[in-house]
């Protein structure tokens, strides 16, 4: 036995799950038959394969192959397939690549879309107005009361001021109030930033980051075709399975590589309209977070459609007006 026993006993428990012969995995990778081998197969192949010590003493070995145990006979088939952990790798990102990119496609697309629909919103626009205005009415007579805009994030605040002697009522309930008075068709304005809330759950990093790791794995895949493809010492042919990898490999590459660059070109527009949605807002466009941003308007939204909800409920236990109005701003009169 040449590997430790911990070592051997854990390829042997874990090649049991393929129900597959050697032969039959060598020749599922060099044909990269998914199949055979499902994407779980090749994950848990990858810590099975020989380390550059075990290659070593593999190498080395030149008795009877037959006395070896089950797990060594595995590794020395492994080891003649020529870049075999880079063959496991390139066979698994192909499995992936599909679900990878489509995931990322649809975040991006996802972010640059609702950058745009927060920005293109008349109704949200008009909801900032009227909070401006009550806000610069509040502050009247102060130095605060004739700002000409405000943060996304200071909306918030509303929730956490009093408006008037019940401790209930604040900023918020009196903004929804006022909104559904004097221009209740602004009420709806949550639908143009129906995005935000999944907008706010995702990570610009993180995207960016997975962007770079399929790049990554696109530029090892060519490697591992370029050198596979080099004359192996002692043969002039290509082997058929050889020839097979490298051409399905090599159309699966040129593929990925288009729809790589498109994918590069959405978050290029992703970048831009972040940047737009910054100055738009008065934010500094070096330091501003898209997902802060969102998580603040989606925020903002639930606060106020809870405020209107509450005030309705207010509104149904008090009589009406004389004159028959139901005017919700008369509950704080």
């Amino acid at each position: 036995q040449l590997l430790d026993l911990k070592r051997a006993n854990n390829i042997a428990i874990t090649l049991s799950r393929f129900k597959l012969s050697n032969a039959e995995i060598k020749q599922a990778i060099l044909k990269l038959d998914s199949a055979t081998l499902t994407f779980d197969h090749l994950q848990m192949l990858l810590t099975l394969l020989p380390t550059p010590d075990e290659m070593k003493m593999l190498k080395a070995y030149k008795g009877d192959q037959d006395k070896l145990g089950v797990s060594e006979r595995f590794l020395l088939t492994m080891a003649r397939i020529p870049k075999v952990e880079a063959r496991v790798q390139g066979f698994i990102f192909k499995l992936e690549f599909n679900s990878r990119k489509d995931d990322l496609k649809d975040k991006v697309t996802l972010m640059a879309s609702t950058a745009k629909k927060v920005m293109d919103s008349t109704k949200f626009k008009g909801i900032l107005e009227i909070t401006l205005a009550l806000g610069n009415f509040m502050n009247s007579g102060h130095s605060l009361g004739n700002a000409q805009g405000c943060s996304i994030e200071s909306l918030l605040m509303l929730s956490g001021i009093r408006a008037g002697s019940n401790k209930k009522i604040t900023l918020m309930h009196y903004l929804a109030a006022l909104v559904a008075s004097k221009e209740p068709h602004l009420l709806d304005f949550a639908h143009d930033l129906r995005g935000c809330k999944d907008a706010a759950s995702m990570i610009v990093s993180a995207l960016r980051q997975e962007m770079s790791q399929l790049l990554q794995c696109a530029d090892e895949l060519a490697k591992t075709l370029s050198d596979i493809a080099m004359p192996r010492e002692g043969k002039k042919e290509m082997d058929s399975s050889t020839s097979t990898f490298i051409q399905i490999m090599t159309e699966f590459h040129e593929g990925a590589k288009v729809e790589l660059e498109e994918l590069q070109a959405k978050m290029a527009v992703m970048d831009e309209r972040f940047k737009l949605l910054a100055t738009y807002f008065g934010e500094d466009a070096n330091s501003f977070s898209p997902n802060d941003f969102f998580t603040h308007v989606n925020s903002f939204v639930d606060q106020f459609e809870k405020s209107l909800k509450e005030m309705r409920e207010i509104q149904k236990e008090k009589p009406k007006s004389s004159d028959g109005k139901d005017d919700m701003m008369g509950l704080f009169t």
